[in-house]
């Protein structure tokens, strides 16, 4: 007999204008004192650190949901406030689409 067993999908939400605006806003309280779009600043530049993700949004998901220092010699460890699933979800559904999209207006500086 045969079991068979349904592998948990992870599925980026979509991103309605009212969410971009609201995730946009959560950047701006926890990430951007340290992340700039396209230079590093007091954390690496966002736009590698996305890049990374591109194939695996899961992984950027799971990041989000419990940082660790990934480069300890040269950036303090993050500290934001604890992310819920959907705001978790959110951010990173809106930071890959601006990690793809170059012509994204909400895009932080």
């Amino acid at each position: 007999m045969t079991a068979l067993f349904a592998a948990e999908v992870f599925q980026l939400p979509e991103l309605t204008p009212e969410a971009r605006a609201s995730v946009a806003e959560l950047y701006d309280q926890e990430c951007y004192a340290c992340h700039r779009w396209k230079r590093n600043f007091a954390g690496p530049d966002m736009q590698g650190n996305v890049e990374r993700y591109l194939d695996n949004p899961k992984g950027l998901f799971d990041y989000l949901k419990d940082p660790q220092p990934i480069h300890p010699d040269k950036y303090r460890p993050m500290e934001i406030k604890k992310l819920s699933d959907k705001d978790a979800s959110l951010m990173v559904a809106w930071l890959i689409s601006l990690a793809k999209d170059s012509s994204a207006t909400d895009r932080p500086k």
